[in-house]
């Protein structure tokens, strides 16, 4: 990912207006997408490969802090790289969902099932909240539906990563099943690129890490 001289997504695309049908087309796209995801074969060794993509990469070995979602129903699964993160002695914050729907963000100190609870919409919480704030970590893995090359998501419809992303400085990897490829997701001003993406694959390298 060091010295890959690509750029994040040029102000002329971030800023870009979609036409008035750009959220009916992700409404319409995220169903099939899910259901995609549902049905790739191999998702554990998949995901294993995605790990080992990622923590051989200097944005995770110099991050001190990552912030990582707890994998749920066909997503990647996250569990061993935290594990590994944890392992290693850095620091790891986890987004939460609070009862009135907004995200927060917890620091753990292990991924032992027991330590946490099924909460708001399916995701998972730490049965004990310990505050982290954006801007605490270096290294942000963000989850997704689909993805295109020009380092644009489409999620769950929430906005919790959008919102997220643009108040955290920190690098952001999107991490993805290579099938959940999409040639030219519809996006929308507000909708933040990410910095590489990482599938089983490959990295798509879409912003050289500072050195």
């Amino acid at each position: 990912m060091e010295g890959v001289p690509f750029m994040k997504c040029a102000p002329s695309q971030v800023g870009m207006r979609m036409d008035d049908n750009c959220k009916e087309q992700k409404r319409l796209l995220r169903p099939r997408l899910m259901g995609q995801r549902d049905q790739i074969a191999g998702r554990e060794d998949r995901s294993a490969a995605i790990r080992e993509q990622i923590i051989s990469q200097s944005a995770f070995q110099r991050a001190r802090a990552i912030h990582c979602y707890l994998s749920i129903r066909s997503e990647v699964d996250t569990r061993l790289l935290i594990a590994a993160a944890l392992d290693e002695g850095k620091a790891v914050a986890v987004p939460v969902i609070g009862p009135d729907r907004r995200m927060i963000h917890s620091w753990i100190r292990d991924i032992d099932p027991a330590d946490f609870v099924e909460g708001v919409l399916g995701t998972l919480s730490p049965r004990i909240i310990r505050p982290a704030l954006p801007g605490d970590w270096d290294l942000t893995i963000v989850p997704l539906l689909g993805f295109d090359r020009e380092g644009h998501r489409i999620g769950y419809g929430k906005g919790y990563y959008d919102r997220l992303l643009a108040v955290t400085p920190a690098f952001a990897i999107g991490v993805a099943f290579a099938a959940q490829e999409v040639a030219n997701l519809p996006h929308e001003a507000h909708d933040m690129c990410l910095d590489a993406i990482v599938t089983e694959n490959e990295i798509i390298a879409l912003r050289a890490l500072p050195v």
